[in-house]
């Protein structure tokens, strides 16, 4: 049976050359980046080569990046960095309403602790309210955590428009944002954006898991959440993973080669995939905006269940998946598509594709068929809900 692969938003599968690199370092570079000796001089260079790579997709400075496990300990290290560094009497957090687990569990300790949380809405298509923004950034707001791809819809937030109003609202707030799906998909300048963080990861883009990487302006006050050995400049103590920094270089030196090319041919592959399940299947939406990352696409089938249909499209070889993989275990698990004012009816048939490299046209053409047959038969086997 040929496979697939349709949930690259959740994970990518590691690319043969990113393998290659890591048993290289894992068997000839296994030096400690702290030892003073030769083998420890390797390993730390090793280490800054892919720190001075990622400065120089940021356009940023080297010393602005510290590496990290992820996406997920990266959020928790900028926003409880900036909370615990700032402690005082009167605190303001802002971020959306349909940000990844990682941002909005950490925004929900804070206010369970006492700390003013605003959370922003979205509209049908995900963007924030930017005006709702601009009124709640006040003298007391210390952060505004805002996703720059949303994970579950494509999203794109304007990330230089937030940047602005944050910036002239309050100059002192500092500006994150969770970039994990559009590092190395969607260009992004953090000077031009006005950002103080930004958070990557390096598993959604052919990289090992295990393994990300943040941004922190210089000059940005964040207390440390690991303290020791005074890695990462004393902002993230413990031996640096080196075999998965490496890999997480290679795989952005490949995407290097071939992401701006590789973008239109994505968005033409998720504009054929629209194009073709919208005329074999009836009663469909499709969520998010129409010119979002191309990488993402966010469908919704009435009458289906979404967790059905995905068992049923995984017997016959086809991965997807029924939204963000971290928030799969959890009770509220269809919040982005509440806060973007889904329609009840719509909600528990909804699945996410999301593309890659790997996928071709007749890819897309045999899904779309597997789909059309799953959701008819599922469709008779439903009676009709009565007007």
């Amino acid at each position: 049976m040929r496979e697939i692969y349709l949930d690259n938003a959740a994970t990518t599968r590691v690319h043969p050359q990113v393998a290659e690199k890591m048993m290289d370092t894992l068997v000839n570079n296994y030096g400690n980046p702290s030892s003073l000796h030769r083998l420890g001089i390797k390993g730390e260079q090793a280490v800054k080569e892919v720190r001075e790579l990622i400065a120089k997709n940021l356009r940023c400075q080297a010393q602005e990046i510290y590496f990290t496990s992820g996406g997920t300990e990266g959020n928790n290290m900028i926003i409880q960095g900036v909370v615990e560094n700032k402690k005082r009497n009167r605190m303001r957090i802002i971020t959306s309403a349909i940000e990844h687990p990682s941002v909005l569990d950490v925004f929900t300790f804070y206010e369970n602790h006492h700390i003013e949380v605003v959370v922003i809405g979205v509209d049908a298509q995900g963007h924030i309210h930017l005006d709702e923004l601009a009124t709640a950034i006040n003298e007391d707001t210390i952060l505004v955590s805002i996703m720059g791809v949303n994970n579950e819809l494509g999203t794109i937030q304007d990330l230089k428009a937030i940047g602005k109003i944050v910036k002239a609202a309050n100059p002192k707030c500092v500006f994150h944002a969770d970039f994990v799906q559009g590092f190395m998909k969607i260009p992004v300048d953090v000077k031009a954006c006005e950002l103080d963080a930004l958070t990557l990861s390096g598993h959604k883009i052919f990289g090992p898991k295990g393994v990300g990487a943040v941004y922190i302006k210089k000059g940005t006050d964040i207390k440390p959440l690991v303290r020791g050995g005074g890695q990462e400049s004393n902002m993230r103590s413990g031996t640096e993973n080196v075999p998965g920094i490496v890999g997480f270089g290679e795989a952005i030196r490949l995407r290097q080669e071939s992401f701006m090319g590789e973008h239109q041919e994505i968005q033409n592959l998720r504009n054929y995939f629209i194009k073709e399940v919208t005329a074999k299947v009836e009663d469909i939406k499709i969520n998010g905006e129409s010119n979002g990352s191309p990488y993402v696409l966010n469908i919704s089938f009435n009458r289906v269940r979404g967790e059905v249909l995905l068992h049923s499209l995984e017997a016959k070889g086809i991965f997807v998946s029924t939204g963000s993989a971290c928030s799969s275990h959890k009770k509220e698990k269809q919040y982005v598509l509440k806060a973007i004012g889904l329609a009840e009816e719509y909600k528990e048939g909804t699945i996410r594709i999301s593309f890659s490299k790997d996928i071709s046209k007749d890819d897309v053409d045999t899904t779309v068929e597997a789909i059309a047959q799953t959701v008819t038969g599922l469709r008779l086997l439903v009676k009709p809900r009565r007007k």
